[in-house]
Order: structure tokens, then sequence, then C-alpha cells
């Protein structure tokens, strides 16, 4: 399954999310759940132990200033196209 962030991890119940998904499962941030690639963010071990991959639009990352911090961090950044295969690839998405 596919997992699609929108909104901030402040923002969501985590509890549901992370019931709703698997280690298997991918995950994608958007919009402001780019926030969810900040340093220091609390959830975000959470999320790399809950999920097989966690992939950030860069047009958020960089709307939002936080390109320079998502590259310094390593995060997988991937732009619409990417975000469209993703999307075709999985059976199954749900949005958060």
């Amino acid at each position: 399954m596919l997992h699609i962030l929108l909104n901030s991890p402040y923002d969501i119940s985590m509890s549901s999310l992370f019931s709703f998904s698997s280690a298997c499962d991918d995950l994608i941030c958007l919009q402001d759940g780019v926030i969810l690639g900040v340093i220091d963010n609390i959830f975000l071990e959470k999320f790399y132990k809950n999920f097989n991959l966690i992939y950030f639009l860069e047009n958020d990352l960089s709307a939002r200033g936080f390109l320079k911090l998502a590259k310094k961090n390593q995060l997988i950044m991937i732009n619409y196209c990417s975000f469209v295969l993703l999307t075709l690839s999985h059976n199954r998405n749900m949005t958060w």
C-alpha cells in the first residue's frame, strides 16, 4: 500500500495511521506532510521503523524552504512524474 501524507504529522492521528500501515508499505509526503523530514521531528524515527520507503515531493520541500535540509538529511526526493509512477505501482493507497 502507498500512504500519502498531505497534512503535517502534528495534525493527524498517528495511532490510526500506524494501525493501517505495515512495514512493507511505502509513504510519500506532499504539501505540509513534508514537515516530517525536518530535523528533530519527533515522529520521523517511528515512521522509518513502520514504513518500507519514505519519499518527499521535491517541489513541496522547496516551497516550504526545506530543500537544503532535505538534501543534508539524505531524504528520498521525487518529482511529480515519480509520484504518479508510485501511485500506479501500488494496488491501494490511503491519504492522510
